[in-house]
C-alpha cells in the first residue's frame, strides 16, 4: 500500500507493451515509495504518452506540505535547452547567425573573437560565477542580474581562459549573454520572449522565469532542501536558511537565461512533445542544435554522462547534451543543480522516449532512478534499490558525538557488514570537508583531519583523498605533511594540475623559511 506522501498517477494505455511497461513502472516506483529515497516527481513518458507522474515527499520539510504533480521545480540547467531554442528561433527570423561576433549585438561586450556558437556549445572561454566574485565581495548584500554580466566583464582583467572552440568548458555567463542577445534581437524582455514564442505555443500554463515573475499566493513550490552538516546530521532544512550558500542562493538568484525557470514535470514535457514534433524550431535547426560540437582541432569533446548512472559517453550540442548510450542509442537532453536541488530531462528521439526527474533534495540515488526508469520502458531490469546504511554517516555520527577512538571501533565493527552499509568515497570526502569548514563546535577542524586519515587508509589508490588530506593539513599550517600527502596524491594521479600547483607553493615557502 502506498504511503500518503506519494502520489501516482496513469493514462490509461490500450496497447499490450505500453500496460507491460506501466505495471513494471507502477511496481517499481511502489518499491521506491516504500523505501522513501526520492523527494520529489518523476514523469516517464513513451510515443507521446504519460505512463507516470510520480509525486513523493515533502516540498517543503518544515512544513511538511507533500509533493504533487503540480509542484513547481526551478529547472536549473535545463533551462539553457530553452535559451538555445530561443536563441536559434531568432536566427530562423534572420535576427542573428550563429558564426557572428556577439559584439555585432552586444557592442559592450569586451570580446570580439566570441560568437554566438562559442556561447551555446561552452567554448568561449569566459570566466564563469566567479565573475561575480568581487562585486559580491564589496557589495554582499547585491543580488546579482544580467544587467550586471557586460559591466563585471568589462572590468575583468584575467581575459579568456583559453582561445575560443579550443576547449569545451561549462559556463553560466554564457548563457545570461545568449538571454541578453534575446532581448537586444526581439526589442522584448526575456521572460516575455519566452512566454510568447516557447510557454504558450507549448501550453505551458504552469511554466514561468522567476524573474520578474514571483510566486502567486497558494502556488506549490518545491524548496531545496539539505541536510545542513552531511554524515553527521540527517534533518533537512531549506538551503536559503543555510548561510554559507548564500552566495549562491541569494546573491546569484537573479539571473536568468542559465537557469531560473520554475517548471513541472508535466508542463517540461508539453515543450518535449512540441519541441520534437516541430512545433518551435524547423527540423534543419533542431538537427544542428543536437549535433555534437567540434573544436577547433576537429575532436568532439566528450566526457562521463551527466546524473544517470550506467554505461554510455556524453558530449554538448547547441544547448543540449548529446548522449550516446551502447543499450539505447542517441538520447539529448539536459541536466541540473543546485545546491538541494538535482533536475535530469532525456529524450531518446529514434525510440520517442522522455523521462524528466526532479530532486528537491539532490538525493543521492537520483541518477540511479533515472537510469530504472529508461530501463524499465526499454524491458529491461532496471538497477537494484540500495537498501543498505551508509557506513561513512554512521563513523561521522560516533565521532561527533564520542570522539576518534569509538567512531574507528564503530567502522571497524560494521566494515565487513556490506549487506547492512555500503562505503561510499565522496560521502567521506563530504563529511572531511563539512567538518573541516562548515562546522563550528571545539575540535571539528581534527575531526576533519581523522577523516581524512581515515580515508587515506580505506582508499590507499585514490589520489583524491591524499589531495583533500593535504588540503586540510597546509590550512592546518602542518606544511610538511601537507607536502607528504600532495606527492602522493600525483604520485597516483601526474595529471593533478592543482595538486601540482599547490606543492609548488609549499616548497617554495619551506626555501623561503
Amino acid at each position: 500500500m502506498r504511503s500518503i506522501f506519494f502520489l501516482f498517477w496513469f493514462i490509461c494505455l490500450s496497447s499490450p507493451l505500453l500496460q507491460a511497461q506501466t505495471k513494471a513502472l507502477e511496481t517499481y516506483f511502489d518499491e521506491l515509495s516504500e523505501l522513501r529515497q526520492h523527494n520529489g516527481n518523476l514523469l516517464v513518458a513513451d510515443q507521446g504518452a504519460v505512463l507516470a507522474n510520480f509525486s513523493s515527499g515533502y516540498a517543503d520539510f518544515s512544513t511538511q506540505q507533500v509533493n504533487t504533480s503540480a509542484s513547481r521545480f526551478n529547472l536549473a540547467s535545463i533551462s539553457k535547452v530553452i535559451t538555445a531554442t530561443a536563441v536559434l528561433q531568432l536566427k530562423e527570423k534572420n535576427k542573428l547567425r550563429l558564426d557572428d561576433a556577439l559584439t555585432d549585438y552586444l557592442p559592450d561586450f569586451p570580446f570580439q573573437e566570441v560568437t554566438i556558437r562559442h556561447l551555446l556549445t561552452h567554448t568561449s572561454g569566459l570566466p564563469d560565477l566567479e565573475l561575480f566574485d568581487d562585486i559580491v565581495k564589496h557589495f554582499p548584500d547585491t543580488v546579482i542580474t544580467n544587467r550586471n554580466v557586460l559591466p563585471e566583464l568589462a572590468k575583468w582583467t584575467r581575459g579568456l581562459y583559453f582561445k575560443p572552440g579550443d576547449e569545451y568548458r561549462y559556463c553560466n555567463t554564457e548563457y545570461n549573454l545568449l538571454a541578453l542577445l534575446v532581448e537586444a534581437t526581439s526589442d522584448m524582455e526575456f521572460s516575455t520572449y519566452l512566454r510568447k514564442y516557447i510557454f504558450d505555443p507549448a501550453g505551458m500554463n504552469d511554466t514561468y522565469v522567476i524573474q520578474p515573475r514571483r510566486p502567486k499566493k497558494g502556488e506549490l513550490i518545491a524548496q531545496p532542501q539539505m541536510k545542513p552538516h552531511p554524515g553527521y546530521d540527517s534533518t533537512f532544512i531549506a538551503v536559503d536558511s543555510i548561510s554559507r550558500f548564500k552566495y549562491l542562493t541569494y546573491n546569484l538568484s537573479g539571473t536568468v537565461g542559465d537557469g531560473n525557470v520554475m517548471s513541472t514535470t508535466l508542463d517540461l514535457f508539453k515543450f518535449d512533445q512540441a519541441y520534437f514534433k516541430g512545433k518551435l524550431l524547423r527540423a534543419n535547426s533542431m538537427e544542428e542544435a543536437m549535433t555534437p560540437l567540434r573544436l577547433n582541432n576537429g575532436t568532439i569533446p566528450y566526457q562521463r554522462m551527466d546524473t544517470m548512472d550506467g554505461e554510455g559517453k556524453m558530449t554538448y550540442g547547441l544547448g543540449w547534451e548529446i548522449f550516446e548510450q551502447p543499450n539505447y542509442g542517441i538520447s539529448v537532453g539536459h541536466g541540473g543543480f543546485k545546491f538541494g536541488l538535482a533536475t535530469f530531462y532525456i529524450h531518446n528521439p529514434a525510440k520517442n522516449q522522455t523521462i524528466i526527474g526532479f530532486d528537491n533534495t539532490a538525493g543521492s540515488e537520483f541518477g540511479r532512478f533515472i537510469a530504472s526508469a529508461q530501463s524499465l520502458i526499454n524491458e529491461r531490469e532496471p538497477l537494484k534499490f540500495r537498501t543498505s546504511k551508509s557506513l561513512i554517516t554512521l563513523y561521522g555520527t560516533a565521532l561527533v558525538k564520542h570522539g576518534a577512538d569509538h567512531a574507528a571501533a564503530v567502522f571497524n565493527a560494521n566494515k565487513s557488514n556490506t549487506k547492512g552499509y555500503y562505503l561510499n568515497e565522496g560521502e567521506l570526502n563530504d563529511l572531511g570537508y563539512n567538518l573541516f569548514y562548515m562546522s563550528s563546535f571545539p575540535g571539528h577542524q581534527e575531526m576533519g583531519l581523522e577523516v581524512f586519515k581515515l580515508g587515506t587508509l580505506i582508499f590507499p589508490d585514490s589520489f583524491n583523498t591524499y589531495d583533500s588530506y593535504g588540503q586540510l593539513l597546509r590550512d592546518m599550517e602542518k606544511k610538511d605533511d601537507a607536502i607528504l600527502m600532495y606527492q602522493k596524491s600525483i604520485e597516483l594521479n601526474p595529471n593533478n594540475e592543482d595538486g601540482k600547483r599547490i606543492l609548488n607553493q609549499l616548497l617554495e615557502d619551506k626555501k623561503g623559511n
